[in-house]
Formats: structure tokens, C-alpha cells, sequence
């Protein structure tokens, strides 16, 4: 099954900016409405597109669901980083009075990794659904 070239060529010019959106939302997710978990499906959409673009590429499932439990141990990392500071778990590990930019970061962080979660799981999903189900986009 051939795709049309109207669909091709759309995918393509929306890819790159598919993922700046993506990466947009999870980096303001901080001040503005949106996260890591809204910016990692907006990601794992422009990711999808290229089985649109490409039926025949395939990606690698074991890596990428390595990645996706790499991503959720730095997580647990993160925010268990609070237990060291604060004594309680899963929350900012910088102190009340301590600098707003440190705090910033902390979020941008654990957003990023978040949307990486989400995407990659996402990704995972569908393709193990193409790979075993045997269907073609």
C-alpha cells in the first residue's frame, strides 16, 4: 500500500516544528498550562508521523523501552533527591528560602523527564502494536 505523496509531504514540513511544540511545552510547562506529560505526546505524535512517512522503518522496541525505564529511574532519582534535603520524598529537594532559579530547574528537569517518559512510552505502545498485530499504516 502506496502513501499518498499529499500525506508525505505535509508529515514532513509538520515534523520539525511537531517537535518544537513538543519540547516548547515541556519546558514551559512550569508557567504556562501543559508539562511533561502533555509536551511527551505532543513528541511521541511527531515521532508516530514518521511510520506515515516510512511504513518500513520499524524501531527498535528493546531500546527504546530501556530508554523509557532509564527515564523513570533518573525520575525516582530526582525527586527522591528531597529525602536527602528536606527528609520527605517526591518533593522539590531546594530548600523554601533557596533561589527561585534553582527551583526553576528542578521543574524543567523533572518535566523533560517526564515528556521523555511519556513519549517513549507512547512510541513503545504503538509500535508493539504495528510489530505484533503485523499491520501496515
Amino acid at each position: 500500500m502506496k502513501n499518498s505523496s499529499i500525506l508525505v509531504c505535509i508529515s514532513r514540513i509538520l515534523f520539525p516544528f511537531i517537535l518544537l511544540f513538543g519540547f516548547y511545552i515541556i519546558i514551559n510547562g512550569h508557567v504556562s498550562p501543559g508539562g511533561g506529560f502533555q509536551g511527551g505526546a505532543i513528541l511521541a505524535t511527531a515521532i508516530l508521523i514518521t511510520y506515515f512517512i516510512d511504513p518500513e522503518r520499524i524501531l527498535n522496541l528493546k531500546f527504546l523501552i530501556n530508554l523509557e525505564k532509564s527515564s523513570f529511574i533518573i525520575i525516582l532519582l530526582i525527586v527522591s533527591l528531597s529525602f536527602l534535603t528536606r527528609g520527605v520524598f517526591f518533593t522539590n529537594f531546594v530548600p523554601i528560602d533557596g533561589e527561585i532559579d534553582i527551583k526553576k530547574i528542578f521543574l524543567i528537569a523533572l518535566n523533560f523527564f517526564i515528556g521523555m517518559k511519556v513519549a517513549l512510552g507512547l512510541v513503545s505502545v504503538f509500535s508493539t502494536f504495528i510489530k505484533e498485530g503485523g499491520y501496515r499504516i
